[in-house]
């Protein structure tokens, strides 16, 4: 199988590997005690391919693109702030929940937006520029 076909399919492979994990456990919970500690090192070997497989030769070409850079200061540090605090209003006055939702919604995943940008054939330099910009 070709590296293009396991990207076109590598949302089923993850289902079915959930699904399995899920029949697993509901059948021997005792079983995912050996699983549990192979957990981070299999996201980390899948992190590690999807990012060597981005050239980062043109990873300069992205900075200096000024209206790219423009966008994402703009986004991350004025635009997103203020509609997370529009959205406070709608959270429960529990400062827990706060403390636990912004977060979530302030602090951008890395890993993850560079790797859905790879895998919907975006432009994984500039979001490799726009994760270190920030």
């Amino acid at each position: 199988m070709t590296r293009q076909q396991l990207e076109r399919h590598q949302v089923w492979f993850y289902l079915g590997a959930i699904l399995v994990g899920l029949a697993l456990v509901s059948i021997a919970p005792d079983v995912s005690n050996p699983f549990e500690a192979l957990l981070w090192p299999a996201l980390g070997f899948l992190l590690y391919t999807t990012f060597t497989q981005v050239p980062l030769t043109h990873l300069p070409d992205a900075f200096r693109d000024r209206r790219f850079m423009d966008a994402v200061l703009i986004g991350n540090f004025l635009l997103v702030p203020f509609v997370v605090w529009g959205l406070l209003a709608f959270l429960p006055d529990d400062p827990t929940i706060r403390l636990g939702v912004l977060p979530v919604l302030l602090v951008p995943c890395t890993d993850w937006f560079i790797t859905f940008t790879h895998l919907s054939g975006g432009d994984t330099r500039r979001a490799i520029a726009a994760s270190r910009s920030i």
